[in-house]
């Protein structure tokens, strides 16, 4: 019996010795899994990470490449695969010509010591490799998306007693790329590096004031890399506290400098809810894939080509031989305003291969009415000198339904406001002011959607007294966001669409705008010099960027100005290569807060 129960108690000790050794073995294997698993899974988290910020320093090159019109920005091109294994020399990971998905991986931790196939393989070490033909996330192009894979193969610790196998595989996925996307549209100056060394890309000088008001939180964009790229002088004033969708302040940013802002608050204002931004990344045209005007089909209006004092005559100089086109109409009819009692020239849409010049130094009549439609400027291009006064026409004409003018520059012909044109000392009659809220006739309000009271921006008066230009509502050139179906903002409704766009194809064209009085300009100025030649995979203009020097393209320049006691509104977008800003008065620049336009950006999609 005794011995019955030591042969009982020992087979039950040795069952609880297997159960604590099973038990045991389980803990180990369970301990071992917990401290491998967590290697792997922070390992897994270092490489997304690595290819995140790989793709996005890739997707940024890839940016620029649709902004500078190049293909091999970032030391790749899009569209070629490349293994980061075969480019430079893994020590070299920070050199020139590694791409630059290649450096930021590197600079993460992941040199790319192996090729994809070494890593395959089981290799110990890792791997990182940009392909272009990765699937797409629901509504991109797959050739706009680019993948960064990351393959690291690494030692584990306690796993392999169990499984066999002392390497693991972590994988790492990112896809980027460049879409479109609709965005509000600040002040653009486009030059990446300025036209010469003495004016800088953003140039405000003596003692204008400059108000941004309303539109998307950033105000301004400097896109040249220059370190000079914003120069603020004298007692000049760049006002930004009533700009932003909150009208609480807004930004301007630039790529290259100044890195700290003008003096606050002697030079800079940017309210409680803006800030100086530099470096900030560019904003390509967003006007590319607008298509130019043409003159095809309409009617030409040569004017008196003889020269005159050694100065050519256009439809400005009107006479007896040559009429204006819709004949003369008088001060207080059909939107004329002619100091004096005088008549005003009413000009029809057409082309004016000679330009359009109005003023006593003209040789001809100051005053004048335009009719909504699209006006196809050569030679002298459009000035409206001393003593002019120019207004909308209170009748549409033959061309009614736009609901406002597109003067359009062909060749070197371009804008000139002269600093007295609307002054109404000589050229507007006082009497004659310009209702905002409703204009002449139902239509012709400085918004596009209603012509009540409500539509009209605040810091707008109600009447104005100098020339007052309105860009049409409809049509290729029109207001962008009801074209595409947009609902209009009940407050400050919808602004225009393009006033005034230059030829693209010439370079070094210097406009001006100014003006005496008080006088509004109702829509986008748009002074742009690029090529025609489409950019591969895009609606856009191929420019060619200069790297040091300036040239070809980039450099037509922009200045404005505001009479000393006048005050100038600008009513949407100012998108020019360079811009100057000078004179003694006001400006005023009311920014559209619909996201109208479409811009290329860089994203990262997984």
């Amino acid at each position: 019996m005794n011995q019955f129960r030591t042969i009982r108690s020992r087979q039950s000790g040795q069952v609880m010795l297997f159960t604590l050794l099973g038990l045991g073995l389980f803990l180990i294997g369970a301990m071992a899994f917990a401290v491998d698993m967590s290697y792997l899974w922070f390992n897994r988290q270092d490489a997304q990470t690595a290819a995140d910020a790989a793709c996005t320093a890739g997707a940024m090159d890839w940016l620029k490449n649709v902004v500078d019109g190049v293909t091999n920005n970032g030391h790749f091109t899009p569209g070629t695969n490349f293994d980061c294994n075969s480019t430079t020399p893994n020590s070299n990971s920070s050199g020139t010509t590694n791409p630059a998905p290649c450096v930021y991986a590197a600079l993460n931790g992941y040199p790319s010591s192996l090729s994809k196939a070494q890593a395959t393989a089981g290799n110990l070490g890792d791997s990182v490799s940009v392909i272009f033909n990765g699937a797409a996330p629901p509504g991109v192009a797959s050739t706009n998306v680019m993948e960064v894979d990351i393959t690291q193969n690494i030692p584990t610790f306690f796993a392999g007693l169990l499984k066999g196998k002392t390497t693991q595989t972590v994988t790492a996925i990112a896809k980027c790329g460049i879409q479109k996307d609709t965005s509000p549209i600040p002040l653009i100056v486009l030059d990446p590096v300025n036209p010469t060394s003495k004016i800088s890309a953003f140039d405000i000088q003596g003692n204008p004031v400059v108000t941004i008001y309303g539109g998307p939180q950033q105000s301004i964009q400097v896109n040249s890399s220059d370190v000079a790229a914003v120069s603020v002088g004298g007692s000049a004033l760049v006002d930004l506290h009533q700009g932003g969708p909150s009208n609480s302040g807004s930004s301007m940013g630039v790529q290259g400098g100044p890195t700290t802002p003008p003096t606050i608050p002697s030079n800079f204002n940017p309210g409680t809810t803006g800030q100086w931004m530099s470096p900030s990344t560019a904003i390509p045209d967003p006007l590319q894939s607008v298509v130019s005007p043409t003159s095809t089909g309409l009617t030409s209006y040569p004017g008196d080509t003889s020269t005159a004092g050694g100065k050519l005559k256009n439809p400005g100089a009107f006479n007896s031989t040559f009429p204006p086109p819709g004949g003369w109409i008088a001060d207080g009819t059909g939107g004329c305003s002619a100091k004096g009692g005088g008549q005003c020239a009413v000009f029809w849409p057409g082309s004016y291969p000679n330009g359009i010049c109005l003023g006593n130094s003209c040789g001809g009549t100051s005053y004048a009415v335009f009719q909504e439609g699209l006006y196809y400027l050569g030679g002298v291009g459009l000035n409206f000198l001393s003593d002019s006064c120019v207004r909308m026409a209170a009748s549409g004409g033959t061309y009614a339904g736009w609901g406002g003018v597109l003067f359009y520059f062909s060749g070197t012909a371009t804008l000139n406001v002269n600093s007295n044109s609307g002054n109404t000392s000589s050229g507007c009659d006082s009497a004659q002011t310009y209702n905002t809220a409703s204009g002449y006739p139902t239509g012709f309000g400085v918004s596009c959607d209603s012509n009540s009271s409500g539509h009209v921006p605040p810091n707008l008066p109600a009447t104005l007294t100098g020339n007052v230009l309105l860009a049409p509502c409809t049509g290729t050139w029109g207001d962008a966001f009801l074209a595409s179906g947009g609902t209009p903002p009940s407050n400050p409704g919808t602004q225009r669409g393009i006033l005034f766009f230059q030829d693209r194809s010439s370079t070094s064209v210097q406009s001006a705008a100014g003006g005496g009085g008080t006088y509004a300009m109702a829509g986008t100025f748009y002074f742009h010099s690029c090529s025609s030649t489409s950019i591969a995979g895009t609606n856009g203009l191929s420019c060619t960027i200069p790297t040091s020097t300036p040239g070809p393209y980039f450099l037509n320049t922009l200045t404005m100005t505001g009479n000393s006691g006048g005050s100038a509104y600008i009513l949407g977008e100012i998108i020019t290569d360079n811009l100057a800003l000078g004179g003694g008065g006001s400006i005023y620049m009311d920014l559209d807060p619909t996201s109208a336009r479409t811009i290329y950006k860089a994203a990262l999609y997984q």
